[in-house]
């Protein structure tokens, strides 16, 4: 068998991995409207304080079933990888995770919004103003998430190499520290105990609530 043939073979199965790994978790597609310029995919609010040990600190702002949503704000049954290909629809380049302080994550950034309902009224919030910045004391700010994609290393579940959010299933991350995570807060912080739900806003336990992803502008 010729280079060729084989990497293309290799590349099918591989291929063919991810599609059962994410139709095996019953994993949502998430919408794309290429003329509004928007990705879309639902998700529900964590449990918060589960640990006493964490002190309300969080690490990250959205996660997949089976990863730290004791650490997160979101969770939500979305297949990664159409994510960062619907991100690519929408016009959005992903870019590398950090590998230490001086070399900090690149890629597009991202605003995301969250919507839910409050009394059947439907409301909007960026999804930073649920995290309370220790520091300043107030809700955090940033003028939008960056598309870092995610590291690359051997999924046992493939037996192959992949992007590892399909292992630590943590999509948004707080700290660019963690590399696996799809997007990362743009704050050159590697890692800390800086972030905490802001219980002022943050909705109850369960609530269905809709993730709205665009390019920032």
């Amino acid at each position: 068998m010729t280079k060729i043939r084989f990497a293309v073979l290799a590349a099918a199965v591989l291929s063919a991995g991810l599609a059962g790994f994410a139709q095996d978790a019953k994993l949502e597609v998430p919408t794309v409207d290429e003329k509004a310029g928007t990705v879309s995919f639902s998700g529900k609010a964590c449990k918060t304080d589960v640990y006493e040990q964490l002190k309300g600190m969080i690490e990250f702002a959205i996660v997949m079933p089976k990863g730290k949503a004791y650490e997160s704000l979101f969770e939500a049954s979305v297949d990664p990888i159409k994510l960062g290909e619907a991100l690519k629809k929408i016009g959005a380049k992903p870019g590398k995770p950090a590998t230490d302080e001086k070399n900090l994550a690149t890629g597009d950034a991202i605003r995301i919004s969250v919507r839910w309902k409050v009394d059947d009224k439907e409301r909007t919030e960026p999804i930073e103003k649920f995290i309370y910045d220790v520091e300043t004391k107030k809700p955090m700010e940033t003028p939008g998430w960056t598309f870092q994609g995610s590291k690359e290393g051997f999924i046992p579940e493939l037996g192959d190499m992949g992007l590892l959010v399909l292992v630590n299933k943590n999509l948004i991350g707080l700290y660019q520290g963690e590399g696996t995570c799809l997007l990362t807060n743009p704050a050159p912080l590697m890692s800390g105990h800086r972030y905490k739900v802001n219980k002022e806003l943050f909705p109850k336990e369960g609530t269905p609530v809709r993730f709205v992803f665009e390019l920032a502008k």
